[in-house]
């Protein structure tokens, strides 16, 4: 009799139940009908508090943020903020699919907090409001931007075999080749007697691009974007 009567009753979820599901299915497999049979619910369940599957991406993201040891809001403006960005790239690396949910628009409330957080700090710093927003929005751009893009590379990899060292920066020359008029060659044995030294470079320079550990190429555009916003936008202090 007892076990019946609680046969009848629709189990009860919590958000962060919800949430830490969201994370174990992944973005890239994420759907209702995974979610839902995770949890061992029934489809109207889940819809009291995700109505579509953006809601479920919200709740994974502000999880997952939630999880991250942010760096403290104080100090000289450039560390901090460059803390910043290297935690909110790893805090989407950690989470394969998670970026480019946040380049499509799906940003949770806990991100839009982030920003206005960061932004005050620069504030505190010295920034005009103008210029700290400014600032935020380039470095935080940066990081969703190049997360999104290792992703969609990484799609590359899986299907061309192990390492980034497969995929060839031919198809891109190539293109751009055939775009401005001019006869792409994809043969790499003979490269490099055939096309102009620039081209030779570029092409060499691309494959170092791609086959780079994201990280590294990461750092490398967030100190251009560092310096870029020391030159023109930053307070002139010492600090600087």
């Amino acid at each position: 009799m007892v076990e019946s009567a609680r046969r009848g009753r629709p189990p009860r979820i919590s958000r962060d139940d919800i949430a830490r599901t969201v994370l174990d299915v992944g973005f890239n497999e994420l759907t209702f009908a995974a979610v839902r049979d995770r949890l061992g619910v029934g489809e109207s369940t889940l819809y009291r508090h995700a109505p579509d599957r953006d809601a479920l991406v919200r709740i994974g993201l502000e999880q997952a943020l939630a999880d991250v040891a942010w760096p403290a809001l104080a100090g000289p403006w450039r560390p901090m903020l460059e803390s910043y960005a290297h935690a909110a790239w790893q805090a989407l690396a950690a989470h394969p699919g998670s970026a480019t949910e946040v380049a499509r628009g799906v940003v949770p409330a806990a991100m839009a907090a982030l920003f206005v957080d960061v932004s005050a700090a620069l504030m505190r710093a010295g920034f005009t409001a103008e210029h700290a927003v400014l600032s935020s929005d380039l470095v935080f751009d940066l990081v969703a931007d190049n997360r999104r893009a290792t992703e969609h590379l990484d799609e590359l990899v899986s299907s061309a075999g192990p390492g980034r060292a497969r995929i060839s920066a031919d198809w891109f020359v190539d293109e751009a080749e055939s775009a401005s008029g001019t006869s792409g060659q994809s043969d790499t044995a003979s490269v490099s007697p055939r096309l102009a030294p620039e081209r030779a470079a570029l092409r060499e320079s691309v494959q170092a691009a791609i086959v780079s550990e994201p990280l590294a190429w990461f750092v490398a555009k967030l100190d251009v974007v560092l310096a870029g916003i020391t030159a023109t936008l930053a307070p002139q202090s010492a600090d600087t």
